[in-house]
This record gives structure tokens, C-alpha cells and sequence, in this order.
């Protein structure tokens, strides 16, 4: 059998959804029928709480039937150098935001008694390197925030679950590495190669479609063998 993935019908809200793999998750979703709102930061700021808020107010009758967090951001400090600034809008945009968002448009989940929320996380919430402390430590944070969501909405058979990208060839990594880094890069990964915005894609339109009937509480790292090493 052959499956064919759509969402007629299915509202999505992601976040992240301006480029690299989290436009590639909206192009997806948009091409397999679903309406999506993928908020710019002039809606809304995911670093300023009050403005996560404003937004929720400005759409209280949202109810989603699919919710994909992908935003991130990962400021870069060694820790007798880091601010506890940088900490907290580190937090509230990669965790944060996303609970306050959830509470708000969980419940519609819970009254259709079905439902789907992805997290796009990162290798490094299971593997890191210096430097990476609050970028780190936040997605492990967005780990067991996961696997708490997804007990508590499983009898509403709302699905909740992580995605780990390796390391993928978006044009910030283009424009970040040269030739030969991501050359050496590559060596590292089992597939020899980098992934791709669209294999990152791929997993969540099947982890948010129908045929995803019981996976959930899941970390699911799409990274060519890395974590094998």
C-alpha cells in the first residue's frame, strides 16, 4: 500500500516558519492541502512573552489540529561568559513560548479529541560541545516537556513528539561553513552527507498525519547515523 499523506481540511500553526527546514515543513503542508498560520515576528515576538500573549488574546478562537514548533535560537558562550539574559531568551523562545502557545490552543486538541504537536529539536538536546550551554541544556528541557505533554494528551489522543535534525544543508550552513568544514562535516556521518530541509519535512507530515495512530512521547533524531558513533 502506498500512503498518501493530506490534511484537507487540517489547520496547522508553526512556528519558524520564514526559512530553511521550517519553510520547508509549511511548503509541505501547503501542498498536501492544509491552511496554515505561520506567524512572522511582526505578529509575533516568540523572545517578548507580553507579545506571545497579545497574540494569544488576538486569537482566542484558534484551535488547530496540528501544532509544529520549530523556531530556535542558540547564542553561543562559554559559561564564565554567559548572560543570564541570554539564558532567558534562549529558554523563552526555544521552550517557553511553545508551552504558553500550547495551553492556549490545546484545548480545541482535546474537545475534537485528536490532535498532533511536533517539536523540531536538535541533536545537541542529546549530544553537545562548547559553548552550547543554554542552547543545550533548553532542548533537553524541550525533551521532557515532550515526554510530560505527552502523557497527560494521549487519552485525548493528541500526539506529541520530538524531531533531532543531524546536521542539515540549509543556506545558513552554506553560508556559515566553507567547502572544506563541511567536507569533513560530512566524513563524520555514516551517509556521508549532510540531510536535507525536506527529509526533516517528511517526518513530521507523517508523525501529524493519520497513519500516526500511537507514536508519541518519541525523540526521533533524522541524522544520517551520527548519534551511532
Amino acid at each position: 500500500m502506498i500512503m498518501e499523506i493530506n490534511f484537507n481540511g487540517k489547520s496547522v500553526f508553526l512556528t519558524g516558519g520564514s526559512r530553511g527546514i521550517g519553510k520547508a515543513i509549511k511548503d509541505r503542508f501547503i501542498e498536501n492541502g492544509a491552511e496554515v498560520a505561520a506567524p512572522k515576528r511582526e505578529e509575533m515576538d516568540l523572545s517578548d512573552d507580553g507579545s506571545v500573549r497579545k497574540y494569544i488574546v488576538k486569537n482566542s478562537e484558534y484551535s488547530p489540529d496540528i501544532m509544529v514548533f520549530n523556531a530556535g535560537i542558540n547564542l553561543i558562550s562559554p559559561i564564565e561568559e554567559i548572560k543570564a539574559e541570554d539564558l532567558i531568551k534562549t529558554y523563552q523562545v526555544n521552550l517557553f513560548s511553545s508551552l504558553r502557545l500550547i495551553s492556549a490552543f490545546v484545548k480545541g486538541q482535546k474537545l475534537k479529541g485528536e490532535g498532533k504537536i511536533v517539536f523540531i529539536s536538535s541533536l545537541y538536546s542529546m549530544v553537545s560541545r562548547e559553548g552550547r550551554l543554554a542552547y543545550s541544556s533548553s532542548k533537553n528541557a524541550v525533551t521532557g516537556a515532550m515526554k510530560t505533554l505527552a502523557l497527560e494528551l494521549a487519552p485525548f489522543n493528541i500526539m506529541v513528539n520530538c524531531i533531532a535534525p543531524g546536521y542539515v544543508m540549509t543556506e545558513m550552513t552554506k553560508k556559515n561553513l566553507s567547502g572544506e568544514e563541511i567536507e569533513s562535516i560530512s566524513r563524520s556521518i555514516p551517509t556521508r552527507r549532510f540531510q536535507t530541509e525536506e527529509e526533516i519535512a517528511d517526518l513530521t507530515m507523517f508523525l501529524c498525519s493519520d497513519f500516526n495512530k500511537s507514536i508519541t512521547g518519541q525523540l526521533i533524531a533524522v541524522d544520517g547515523g551520527f548519534l551511532c558513533r
